[in-house]
């Protein structure tokens, strides 16, 4: 069933729940945010919820206090007829908490542009050669003929910047140029979303970004770096994990440079390792060899064991990636 007729179908009385993975990114809650003024304009009452804080420079956003913590939300009656909208969420399992919501509903739509998405929804919107889900539904609103203003444009153009790295990770063609131009025309403005998506970081930050360019190293023979946050480089910079947004990018800025690498810290023994990569190499593999995914050049997972033994084994196995593609 095409997903505007679904929602055509749906009684405005039908509970609705927005949710989208954890570590939420630009793109996540650009989605999140334009599917909750979509629903709103057709009359329903959607509630958006996030299990977690959001970051300090998304902040420009619109109808951020419109999002509700999952204490929030458990405070609520889950009827037998909810609907639980699931946005840039390649898996279940990257809904974090909010997955126990998931398995409540009675019906799941699951948006993504993630390759490996799982599929996992009563009706899947996946589109692995879209550049941003907020791209999926820019192309729901024209279908309902939504209207459009500032608030649903910025929402949507967040997501189109911010996951293509403000338009380097991804060619401007016609198509994306026209939906562009749409979303300007309509309120939206490029250079609000560029300053604070990529240029509005806190004093602590900076600072561990200074930590992490110490910690820096750059394998020239296989061409790809690697760098590494540990729990105490968070404690005397003051920082949190949002401080660490655009960190993993800087290994991609020597020339000829295939991967980047950044490990973080998170508990003892357990850390996020964040992937990044361009030309034509394609990290997901690596991603899905340590149980992670993501995209073709930005990828992720969780890993567990004593640091020198996890940046070890990962500085192997990427080396022997990229020597085999040789």
């Amino acid at each position: 069933m095409e997903i505007h007729h679904f929602i055509d179908s749906l009684p405005q009385k039908t509970p609705i729940i927005i949710a989208s993975h954890l570590n939420i990114d630009g793109d996540g809650l650009g989605s999140m945010i334009s599917l909750y003024l979509l629903l709103i304009q057709r009359k329903f009452k959607p509630i958006m919820v996030y299990d977690d804080s959001i970051p300090y420079f998304y902040q420009f956003l619109p109808n951020l206090k419109d999002i509700h913590s999952l204490h929030h939300l458990k405070l609520k009656q889950i009827s037998e007829n909810s609907v639980f909208f699931a946005v840039d969420c390649s898996n279940p399992q990257r809904l974090g908490r909010l997955n126990d919501i998931r398995e409540k509903c009675a019906f799941v739509v699951n948006i993504d542009h993630h390759p490996d998405n799982s599929l996992y929804g009563n009706i899947n919107i996946v589109d692995a050669q879209c550049p941003a889900t907020t791209i999926l539904i820019y192309n729901l609103a024209k279908k309902i003929q939504a209207k459009f203003d500032s608030s649903l444009s910025t929402s949507l153009l967040t997501g189109l910047i911010t996951d293509t790295g403000g338009f380097q990770y991804v060619e401007l063609n016609q198509k994306l140029l026209s939906i562009l131009e749409d979303l300007v025309y309509q309120g939206a403005s490029v250079a609000t979303i560029m300053r604070y998506a990529f240029k509005c970081r806190r004093h602590s930050a900076l600072k561990l970004l200074g930590v992490a360019l110490n910690h820096f190293v750059y394998d020239f023979q296989n061409h790809f770096g690697m760098t590494y946050l540990l729990k105490s480089d968070f404690e005397f910079c003051g920082a949190s994990e949002e401080d660490t947004e655009g960190i993993v990018d800087y290994g991609l800025y020597i020339p000829g440079s295939l991967i980047s690498v950044f490990i973080r810290e998170i508990d003892h023994q357990t850390f996020k390792v964040s992937l990044r990569s361009q030309d034509e190499t394609n990290i997901l593999p690596i991603a899905h060899a340590f149980g992670g995914g993501g995209h073709l050049k930005a990828a992720g997972f969780k890993i567990q064991g004593d640091f020198k033994t996890v940046y070890h084994n990962l500085k192997e196995h990427i080396q022997g990636y990229l020597s085999s593609r040789s």
